[in-house]
């Protein structure tokens, strides 16, 4: 397509509305409030932005806001981009694909029609959850909706609907990825998964329930974070600990932090009680009586070993302060982000009072133990039953960064054993993967972790070309460095040679991931 037949079919869809009756889930259709014709740039093709609203059912609840991309040039894909947090912002499509090196092509450039969606609200917030509908349209409803919404606008742009659909998301966006392959599996051809804050209510609680041992003593500065990493790592390095110690399979350690405690002199920091306490919580499982949707009824503790790595414990653990001693009303009680982010769940999703405070809530409290039932059903994305989406030919891949204190990797690895046994082994071979990456946080930092997933994902869904056992991962910053992420169960075992170079590690299966118990 031309410039000229690129003005003119952009200039077209201008003021157009799209009716209800095309969007499966309940709306009062969606408009289009913005078209333009990018033109091509160094990094980008020349391209028609659109930008639009659907309209809620509810009068009273947030439209959901959207973005579609469409490429001069169409190799006949479309990808659905992902959010993250608490959503809230539109994603540009225009960025590079979830966990992609800076070499790779970003998708649009590569002919991708590419769209998202702030999921139904504005402000990246859990705020939303007051609203009936803005909560569903978080949890799942929205990504229904923009997609019917995109196609169509496709169809009158290019006279065609994509020959496939792609979907890629990291965080929540990889929470979203999963919830389009359970529960709208003949909409999407292929899932990339990266991190996915997929058994999103228990993480929220789970992430609440630290906000008291932190506030009573529990905090810890830098320099107790740092004591502790590298006990761990001295108590479990052995001959494996090379590449920053990165490669420690901390799941077969039986390091006791006990043994951290109270300082034996001035150049000892050593860990008080309370601050051995804190870190015994967020390595513990978090049970309930009861159970959420699709039958679970915990969540795995975090990792242990890279809380010193910046991006892990600095960030969302500790946070530069405590929390405050009082929480002031509103969508900000302040302290570690996974503090933070809990007490906001809790907040607006179970309790529904602002000013609620949080540091005594308690999930077994009768008061609300409906609440959390319900609010899983609607925000959870934890049913392994993916049977549809595979025999309609979907692929899988899904990535854990095992130095995650956004979420804890054990989440991931234990929905995908799930799936296994509920599909039986041999049908999960066919259709899904996933890959555990050691050393990386939860944007990727800190280790190779940058592989162009997208392509292995196309090339499977496309070509019936499998993944590779061992992917290629790399990193850029500060210095290149690449290891192979192995299939799960495998890991990555140093077998000599230069410890930067992915061509001095094997992949073989993780001692401590060997023996994990299924757990939900």
């Amino acid at each position: 397509m031309d410039e000229v037949r690129l003005e003119r079919h952009c200039a077209r869809l201008t003021g157009q509305r799209v009716v209800a009756e095309a969007i499966a889930l309940p709306t009062r259709g969606a408009h289009l409030v913005m078209t333009e014709v990018v033109p091509a740039s160094e990094r980008l093709p020349a391209y028609c932005r659109i930008e639009g609203v659907i309209e809620s059912v509810d009068p009273t609840a947030p439209p959901i806001r959207f973005r579609v991309n469409l490429p001069a040039v169409w190799n006949g894909r479309a990808l659905h981009v992902g959010g993250g947090g608490y959503n809230g912002f539109v994603p540009s499509g225009t960025e590079p694909a979830p966990g992609a090196p800076p070499d790779a092509l970003v998708p649009l450039a590569r002919g991708y029609a590419t769209f998202g969606s702030d999921s139904g609200h504005q402000g990246m917030n859990a705020a939303f959850a007051l609203n009936d509908e803005a909560l569903e349209n978080f949890g799942y409803a929205a990504l229904k909706k923009t997609r019917d919404v995109a196609v169509t606008i496709m169809r009158w742009f290019y006279g065609a609907e994509p020959d496939r659909t792609y979907f890629a998301g990291l965080s929540q966006g990889g929470r979203e990825a999963l919830t389009v392959a359970q529960r709208f599996p003949e909409d999407y051809d292929g899932v990339l998964s990266i991190v996915p804050v997929l058994n999103f209510t228990l993480l929220q609680l789970a992430g609440n329930r630290m906000g008291r041992v932190l506030l009573n003593g529990g905090w810890m500065d830098a320099g107790k974070i740092r004591f502790l990493a590298q006990a761990q790592r001295e108590a479990c390095g052995g001959c494996e600990a090379v590449l920053d110690g990165l490669l420690i399979d901390y799941t077969a350690c039986d390091f006791d932090v006990a043994a951290l405690c109270c300082a034996s002199s001035p150049e000892e920091p050593g860990l008080t009680e309370a601050q051995i306490a804190a870190v015994r919580l967020m390595r513990s499982r978090l049970e309930l009586s009861y159970p959420l949707a699709n039958g679970v009824t915990s969540y795995p503790g975090w990792p242990s070993g890279n809380e010193d790595l910046p991006g892990g414990w600095d960030l969302w653990v500790m946070g530069s302060a405590p929390p405050p001693a009082v929480q002031p009303p509103g969508v900000d009680p302040g302290g570690p982000i996974i503090v933070n982010f809990g007490a906001q769940f809790v907040r607006y999703a179970i309790v529904r009072d602002p000013a609620f405070r949080t540091y005594h809530f308690d999930p077994e409290d009768p008061r609300w133990r409906e609440r959390i039932i319900q609010v899983s059903a609607i925000v959870d994305s934890t049913d392994p039953d993916l049977s549809c989406f595979a025999a309609r030919g979907g692929k899988l891949i899904l990535v854990e960064y095992l130095a995650d204190y956004a979420q804890s990797p054990y989440a991931g690895i234990e929905y995908f054993q799930r799936i296994q046994e509920s599909l039986g082994e041999e049908l999960v071979e066919s259709f899904a993967r996933l890959y555990v990456v050691p050393g990386a946080n939860h944007r990727g930092g800190n280790a190779p972790s940058q592989a162009d997933w997208l392509t292995v994902l196309e090339r499977w869904v496309e070509s019936s070309q499998p993944p590779d056992a061992r992917i290629i991962l790399q990193q850029t910053e500060p210095v290149l460095r690449t290891l192979p992420a192995c299939r799960y169960p495998d890991w990555p075992v140093y077998v000599g040679g230069d410890p930067n170079d992915a061509r001095s590690y094997c992949c073989r299966p993780a001692r401590g991931f060997a023996r994990r118990i299924l757990r939900h």
